[in-house]
């Protein structure tokens, strides 16, 4: 709720649904690719506030042998919430699969997989 004063001054009345459409779509178009933040955003291209479509890496399968190695990878990432363990539960669009296995965030991806490398070398 806000006063009719303000809310006059701070927004104006469109009389032509042309004018809005492209400012729409335009919004629309990047709400895919970039947070509610903008271009300028402290976490990049990680940041997931407010996007209309978001990427899930999940990790599954034969998991608790790599259990520690993905600890080790998660605890290296600066943003607290990206160290945690999630454990997650999905049904995929295309094919209603069911999928249990890690939450991976992106900025950790890179990490993690450096470390599943690392310990299918030694097992080879």
């Amino acid at each position: 709720e806000m006063p009719l004063s303000e809310l006059k001054g701070k927004y104006r009345k469109v009389s032509s649904i042309d004018k809005v459409s492209k400012g729409w779509q335009d919004e629309y178009d990047v709400s895919s690719k970039q947070c509610m933040h903008g271009s300028k955003c402290k976490v990049g291209s990680y940041c997931t506030v407010g996007r209309r479509l978001q990427e899930f890496n999940i990790l599954g399968g034969l998991i608790l042998p790599v259990w520690g190695t993905i600890e080790k990878a998660l605890a290296k990432q600066v943003y607290q919430n990206h160290k945690r363990i999630r454990v997650v539960r999905l049904v995929t669009t295309n094919d209603n699969q069911r999928i249990v296995g890690l939450f991976i965030p992106n900025a950790a991806v890179e990490s993690v997989l450096t470390g599943l490398q690392w310990v299918q070398d030694i097992n080879d």
